[in-house]
């Protein structure tokens, strides 16, 4: 993900923005482009959002939604990420770029799925085991 909106590619009304990552899988991959739109209303439980956490923007959904705080969580993540205030969330994706073809909405999210974080789980096991035997990639 970007550090800065400067990195995203802004185009129709929309923020184009790079995914990087296992935590949204399979709904969005390694690779696609997230078209995100400025939040108007507070967004509601399921939906996909960008928010600006300290370290960077993460592209997560949202799992509660009081109006002033929102709580989000990746798709393939143990836990959910510490509440934040709705002002940290900077639009909601809409449209997915992927492969050069350009997906509406409702044509590329999968939901949370069981496959996602059992494919998760099995990358990071075989990631430190060959960081234990020396034959990291890295």
């Amino acid at each position: 993900m970007p550090r800065d909106w400067t990195y995203a590619e802004h185009t129709e009304g929309l923020c184009w923005i790079p995914i990087k990552g296992d935590s949204m899988w399979p709904s969005l991959r390694s690779g696609d482009v997230a078209g995100v739109e400025p939040l108007e209303e507070a967004p509601r439980p399921g939906e996909i959002v960008v928010a600006r956490f300290a370290y960077a923007l993460v592209v997560h959904r949202v799992r509660l939604s009081d109006g002033s705080t929102c709580v989000l969580r990746g798709d393939n993540t143990p836990r959910e990420d510490p509440p934040l205030p709705r002002a940290r969330l900077l639009g909601r994706v809409r449209w997915v770029r992927r492969g050069g073809v350009v997906l509406p909405p409702g044509a590329w999210d999968r939901g949370p799925r069981w496959a996602g974080r059992w494919r998760v789980a099995v990358k990071r096991g075989l990631a430190a085991l060959l960081r234990l035997t020396g034959r990291s990639s890295a």
